[in-house]
This record gives C-alpha cells, structure tokens and sequence, in this order.
C-alpha cells in the first residue's frame, strides 16, 4: 500500500522507502518562512522527512533544487 504523509506529520514513522516530492526552490523552504528561526525548521522538518526512508529514499524537484539539498546532500 501507499501512505501519504507530510514532512510535517513524518516524525516519529518509518518507511521502507519515502518519495519526497516537491523540494523545489520556492517550495522548500516555504515561501512564508521568512525569519532564521522559520528557516531552521524547515530545514529540521527537510532533515526528519529524509530519516524516515529505511532503505529507499527518492528526492524529486522540478526545476531548481531547494537550497537545503545542496547544503548536505550533493546532486
């Protein structure tokens, strides 16, 4: 089956494997979060989201990247 989920809701579940859709510049982090703090979690959200694949994890962006994803991940 397929359970859809949030990076939001995420925490505390696992997955064999997690599709991320949507890490886009302009999507995340989202366009309101406009303080450091915003920003952070954001970023701790992006940083769970991704913990949650045991084994499979799949990133998909159009377009151009979340800046997030460069700053741990490469290309």
């Amino acid at each position: 089956g397929v359970e859809l989920a949030t990076i939001h809701a995420a925490k505390g579940l696992e997955w064999d494997a997690v599709f991320l859709v949507g890490l886009s510049e302009g999507l995340l982090p989202i366009s309101y979060a406009k303080t450091p703090e915003a920003r952070e979690e954001e970023r701790r959200l992006l940083y769970v989201a991704v913990t949650r694949a045991m084994h499979v994890l799949t990133v998909l962006y159009r377009d151009e990247p979340s800046p997030f994803l460069g700053e741990k991940w490469p290309h």
